[in-house]
């Protein structure tokens, strides 16, 4: 470890004593590249009884490096729509296996890789505040298991998808190196592709040294705005996706991959052309094995008076919301949140009225308005349902 940490100083020695040599002028496209190393904690949060017993320590270290692309007024317009973001890659550890447990459970340390865009805010001399998102997904070293790890109530599966908001303030050392810290709040869930699905919801704060080639004017107000007029458009979709029932685990410790299909639609008005905002239907059906095992569960569980007094359990389900768009390029992030109108998925698995989705969405370039799309359906703003592939056609 010791050559590791004397190589690792030798490396930030050079960038220090390199920075005055590189030349000045317009930013190429490699000096727009940026390297950003990362350390710091996080914390488990009491969130769950059971998690005390599982642990008597929360906090554990946390590290990480990203590699990122800062866009400038050369690149595409939706660039300067949205402030110049940096978009990049990064790779990342959480460190729970250092955690002191309990007993023979125990929570595994978390590899993520990701992607992330990051924005600026505000700006005063050589002081700024940016705010970052990361999406992506996560290894989980541990995972439930009914002998050797009963208490991990966090996670069933090793593939975890991974969501991070954090707000950096940053201090500019020189042209080329910069200071922050950050804090973070990260998620971690199998998106019911797996059960148990308790998921983590952790703060943590980080230090950064970030090393930038060239001096770029990443906080350039001035920009140019996309060619693409005020507009209607409307979507219609179908897919699917995988569904792991709560209501089985209660009942019986073990559950299935149910399948649930997935169609609907939406009309938006695009007013802004990086933002649009409309109406959304959505609606699901399960396969007949799956509510004839709610049913049993929930029979099982609660008892027959209680099934009874709900009525009958039906497989159709549909909901009307509203969906904000957040476009760039081909690329599209989609948030909905709606009602049911109409869903008879048992006493307890039912979750409410409310559901969300949570998206990505991808034009095929010249397909005609052709996408697909990968997002989390969820209830109670906490809870997922599902993770959903869908195939659709913009027009």
């Amino acid at each position: 470890m010791s050559r590791l940490y004397e190589h690792t100083a030798a490396f930030l020695t050079a960038l220090f004593l390199t920075t005055g040599l590189w030349g000045q002028g317009e930013p190429s496209a490699g000096s727009k590249w940026n390297v950003t190393l990362q350390g710091g904690a996080g914390y488990v949060p009491r969130t769950f009884s059971w998690r005390d017993e599982l642990m008597s320590s929360h906090i554990y270290p946390a590290g990480g490096i990203r590699v990122g692309y800062q866009t400038t007024e050369t690149d595409s317009p939706y660039a300067g729509a949205y402030g110049f973001p940096c978009f990049g890659v990064g790779l990342g550890w959480e460190g729970l296996s250092s955690l002191h447990y309990n007993n023979v459970s125990r929570l595994g340390s978390l590899v993520e890789l990701y992607g992330f865009a990051e924005r600026n805010l505000l700006d005063y001399k050589r002081f700024s505040l940016d705010i970052n998102v990361d999406l992506g997904a996560a290894y989980n070293e541990a995972v439930y298991d009914p002998e050797r790890n009963p208490k991990n109530l966090n996670f069933g599966s090793h593939a975890v998808i991974y969501v991070n908001v954090g707000l950096t303030a940053a201090l500019a050392l020189t042209d080329r190196l910069e200071a922050g810290v950050t804090a973070r709040f990260s998620h971690y869930s199998a998106g019911r592709l797996a059960y148990p699905n308790g998921g983590l919801n952790n703060p943590s704060a980080m230090l950064s040294l970030r090393y930038q080639p060239m001096a770029v004017p990443k906080r350039d107000r001035s920009h140019r705005s996309p060619e693409n007029p005020s507009c209607f458009f409307y979507e219609l979709y179908a897919g699917g996706g995988v569904h792991r029932c709560a209501m089985e685990w209660l009942a019986s410790r073990s559950t299935t991959p149910w399948p649930i299909w997935s169609f609907g639609g939406s009309a938006n008005y695009r007013y802004r052309p990086h933002l649009s905002t409309g109406l959304a239907v959505d609606m699901n059906y399960a396969s007949g094995g799956f509510i004839d095992c709610l049913e049993e569960s929930e029979r099982a569980f609660y008892g027959d008076a209680d099934v009874d007094a709900y009525g009958p359990y039906k497989p159709f389900s549909g909901g009307v919301g509203i969906i904000q768009h957040l476009h760039y390029g081909n690329f599209s992030a989609f948030a909905v949140v709606g009602a049911y109108v109409y869903r008879r998925y048992g006493t307890r698995e039912q979750q409410g009225k409310l559901y969300q989705r949570v998206g990505l969405k991808y034009v095929i370039p010249g397909s005609t308005g052709l996408f697909v799309a990968l997002d989390c359906k969820a209830h109670r703003f906490s809870r997922a349902a599902m993770m959903e592939f869908t195939f659709g056609i913009r027009r």
